[in-house]
């Protein structure tokens, strides 16, 4: 049986198909007389009006195509650049995405992945350092597992990029896009998400390979990756299987790769370099209010010391010694101190020492006030607004 292959409204090859099936698609509106069609015995591809009659008897027929005009000082009709195209490449004319092409698309998108994940991480490892600091008393253990979770984000927005990127109607990530190739399947058609999803799951084995998995784009027969094999995918250029093939590029553009990847590893450089100036400063904050947590500890305690022996005595204490407080204290404290203010209220204060610990905050101090409610108010002194504790603001 003749074996059909056409173009639909998509501009997607498609085929091989028995004429039965074209016949369908033309009375469905999925092809019209004016779609290219192409079988053995044709030197190119033709439009489908000029076939109906090979379809079947119940196939409406076509009109004659009127011939088109010759250009001023021709005698001959000039040939539509899109026929004149497929004359010269096939329908089974197909060109594989080089190494260099597969490499500079791969660098690209890693870099838009991997920026836009840093991004994301930026914001939530600042969030998780204010809810920290907020409890007053940061637990290095909950720390490391919110950073886990936050890392969870990248494989979860790498799986959402390629595959639903690869199954789109562009069939190609932002980088492949760029260097004009795409992905397809065995058949040449457009991967399903659950079929990119897979692929992008089988790309683990050539990470695991050390990248050898993604060398062997370079020297096996038809480009193929580690991955693709995997997969049954293929990496093509963007005219591959379109009814335009004599427009497939077969020679990357050096200059065009060198001035992509050169661009993208500079805007990468910039990007780290912003990412780095907000995080460090971020990064030291947040160890500042992780010192600041031990004195408040301290402070409280003693709080509630001075609380039980003002309800005994009808007094202040005048100094930890009173409570029998320890003199010895750690580097991030100078002294303690318990005075009575002028409206009669116990007032417990920590004398910050000028440990480097302490960033901005050495040497300033922090103050528990007890209030006529039996409650206890805090107060900062000498210490940056981001660096005070949560109820001390």
């Amino acid at each position: 049986m003749q074996q059909w292959y056409y173009v639909d409204r998509h501009h997607d090859r498609q085929g091989p198909v028995s004429p039965e099936v074209l016949a369908q698609a033309y009375r469905q509106g999925k092809v019209t007389r004016d779609s290219l069609v192409w079988r053995d015995g044709l030197a190119q591809w033709e439009p489908l009006g000029e076939h109906l009659a090979e379809l079947g008897p119940e196939t409406p027929q076509s009109q004659p195509l009127p011939p088109a005009p010759p250009a001023a000082g021709d005698t001959a009709p000039a040939t539509p650049a899109p026929t004149a195209a497929l004359a010269a490449a096939g329908p089974d004319d197909v060109v594989d995405a080089g190494f260099l092409r597969r490499f500079a698309a791969f660098l690209i998108d890693s870099l838009i992945v991997s920026t836009v994940f840093y991004a994301l991480y930026l914001v939530g490892f600042v969030l998780l350092a204010l809810a920290m600091a907020g409890s007053g008393t940061p637990d290095e253990s909950a720390m490391v597992a919110g950073v886990v979770v936050i890392s969870l984000l990248y494989p979860l927005l790498s799986l959402a990029y390629y595959a639903g990127m690869e199954s789109s109607a562009k069939q190609a990530t932002l980088g492949k896009m760029v260097v004009g190739i795409k992905v397809v399947d065995a058949r040449g058609q457009r991967l399903g998400f659950g079929h990119a999803a897979g692929r992008w799951l089988a790309s683990v084995l050539s990470y695991l390979t050390f990248y050898i998995g993604f060398a062997m784009a370079g020297f096996t027969a038809r480009k193929q990756a580690l991955h693709d094999f995997v997969a049954g995918t293929f990496v093509v250029d963007q005219w591959a299987y379109t009814d335009q093939p004599g427009r497939q590029q077969r020679e990357p553009s050096g200059c065009l790769v060198a001035v992509v990847v050169g661009g993208f590893l500079l805007f990468a450089v910039f990007v780290v370099g912003v990412l780095a100036a907000i995080s460090i400063p971020a990064y030291q904050d947040y160890v500042g209010r992780s010192k600041l947590a031990g004195p408040m500890e301290q402070a409280r305690r003693l709080a509630l010391q001075v609380e039980d022996f003002r309800r005994n005595t009808d007094r202040c204490p005048r100094d930890p010694a009173e409570l029998d407080h320890p003199e010895a204290s750690p580097p991030e404290i100078e002294a303690f101190r318990l005075f009575e203010d002028a409206g009669g209220r116990c007032v417990v204060a920590v004398e910050l020492g000028e440990a480097d610990s302490l960033g901005e905050a050495a040497g300033g101090s922090l103050r528990l006030r007890l209030d006529g409610q039996g409650g206890w108010t805090c107060e900062a002194s000498g210490i940056p607004d981001r660096q005070v504790p949560a109820d001390c603001r």
